[in-house]
């Protein structure tokens, strides 16, 4: 594994997609829009409503933002990277790029939650932490069920399938360690639940790099 073809590969993300600005800007707007409809449909809401909107609207941003990673490659566009990259260099860029831009849509839903509806977070270590964690864990998973769905029949229905039950354990564990930097709960096991956590997305990870090759193959 090259890191100097992984960051080639990550540069080669960044110009298709900027070749599609309208496409990201479109993203980046339903973001935008949604976090605004939330602050006209309640106006204020109180740090446990906060935090569970916070990350449902990450869970299904995230899923219009990833569908695309290996959906909107063609068949000549597939074999093309199936002749000149490794696999195993491939999903490590797609990854780190798709995690990018996870972050970025954290970063627009927190700035908007944060300016319409107030900030209850507390303690920020824990919940930044914590959360690019969990957004590492939803982009490799997001990733690799583009990566299935894209070589199947190139249909996002089984992006939307799968995304809910194979993150539900990620968010459930944000939405503890979430609220315990909002202190919204007291819970001395938080500190396993950020280990733990840790512990899926290495799990993610180690199945994705296994798995990979076989669906890359097929």
């Amino acid at each position: 594994m090259n890191p100097i073809r992984i960051f080639q590969l990550i540069k080669r993300e960044f110009t298709i997609e900027s070749r599609k600005k309208s496409t990201v800007a479109g993203i980046f707007l339903f973001t935008a829009m949604t976090v605004f409809l939330v602050y006209k449909t309640f106006n204020s809401i109180k740090p446990f409503e906060w935090n569970v909107m916070f990350w449902i609207l990450i869970l299904f941003s995230g899923v219009n933002a990833i569908a695309k990673s290996f959906i909107q490659d063609g068949n000549s566009s597939r074999i093309h990277d199936y002749t000149l990259f490794n696999p195993i260099e491939l999903i490590f860029a797609k990854l780190i790029y798709n995690f990018i831009f996870m972050a970025s849509i954290y970063l627009i839903i927190f700035l908007g939650f944060a300016f319409f509806l107030n900030n209850p977070v507390k303690d920020y270590n824990m919940f930044l932490g914590s959360s690019v964690l969990g957004m590492f864990g939803i982009s490799t998973i997001y990733t690799f069920i583009s990566a299935i769905s894209g070589h199947s029949d190139g249909s996002s229905l089984l992006m939307s399938i799968l995304a809910l039950p194979l993150t539900l354990p990620i968010i459930l564990l944000l939405l503890r360690t979430s609220a315990a930097s909002m202190r919204i709960l007291q819970d001395t096991s938080i500190g396993n639940d950020i280990l733990l956590l840790a512990g899926i997305d290495f799990m993610c990870l180690g199945v994705v790099l296994l798995l990979f090759k076989v669906v890359w193959r097929d």
